[in-house]
């Protein structure tokens, strides 16, 4: 059989790009731990430029931290700051307590005006001009466009119904809510219309802190101390539970994924690897 040197170079190039696109995506690893001071207590997370806000409800303030857990900005007299948010250089902070958003930079902080009053705020976003709001006592989202105001959701455990929901993310026009305890994500159009719920297979115990990656979001598996990594159809993809202890909330930096440990004083470093 008479087989030419150029066959032989393009069945070996084509066998390599069949192994290539075989390769498993690499895992979320433990890198390691960012230990804050005794009495501090991480609920909530969000990325300010190289630097991460924290919330700590338990006393009343937030802090703003490198990546080695230096001191880099305060806040404090925020009646139990919950799930925050920055955009664009501004940190939003739900206070619980008081049924507000401040908005803050720059050392000065203003409330945000919202058409619809939440009752106890859980957890705010913001996209563009587009305000959601985890409403905790209401059972519902706000969605505040410049447009219109409108909520979803509602007190209940069926598709479509909430229950004390805590944090809400969006990514491609769809909302993610995390249904706090019915221990699910449920995942709403931008019409409010229902579209999935996820979560149930891997028996959660109280959904709290949500987070969008790329190709990717994870949810914080409180009550059972773990993260849980899925894909946008709602397939799990990784359960982490190394170091991990009460779990709040989660967020993606690139190649590196943040957690908090609240009853630890901590924050996890994951790496892609």
């Amino acid at each position: 059989m008479n087989i030419r040197p150029a066959h032989i170079i393009q069945v070996v190039f084509l066998l390599s790009l069949m192994s290539s696109c075989e390769q498993p995506e690499k895992q979320w690893q433990f890198e390691r731990k960012i230990m804050l001071p005794e009495k501090a207590r991480p609920l909530a997370l969000a990325k300010d430029g190289d630097a991460i806000w924290f919330s700590d409800p338990d006393y009343f303030r937030l802090y703003k931290i490198d990546r080695d857990g230096e001191l880099l900005d305060s806040i404090t007299g925020i009646q139990r700051p919950m799930n925050i948010h920055t955009d664009n250089g501004t940190l939003f902070i739900p206070e619980f307590l008081t049924d507000t958003i401040w908005q803050y930079r720059d050392d000065k902080k203003w409330p945000l005006k919202l058409s619809k009053r939440p009752q106890a705020p859980a957890g705010v976003s913001i996209y563009g001009d587009t305000v959601l709001v985890a409403d905790f006592y209401n059972h519902r989202i706000i969605v505040q466009t410049p447009n219109e105001c409108f909520t979803i959701g509602g007190q209940g455990h069926k598709d479509g119904e909430l229950y004390y929901p805590i944090d809400v993310k969006m990514k491609d026009n769809r909302i993610y809510v995390a249904d706090a305890y019915n221990s699910r994500i449920q995942v709403f159009g931008f019409n409010g219309t229902h579209l999935k719920t996820i979560g149930g297979n891997e028996k959660m115990n109280v959904a709290s802190g949500i987070a969008m990656g790329e190709r990717e979001f994870a949810i914080t598996d409180q009550e059972n101390s773990r993260v849980l990594i899925y894909d946008f159809d709602g397939v799990l993809k990784q359960v982490l539970t190394d170091h991990i202890k009460y779990p709040t909330d989660v967020l993606f930096d690139g190649n590196y994924l943040y957690s908090t440990n609240f009853k630890e004083n901590s924050i996890l470093i994951w790496s892609r690897r």
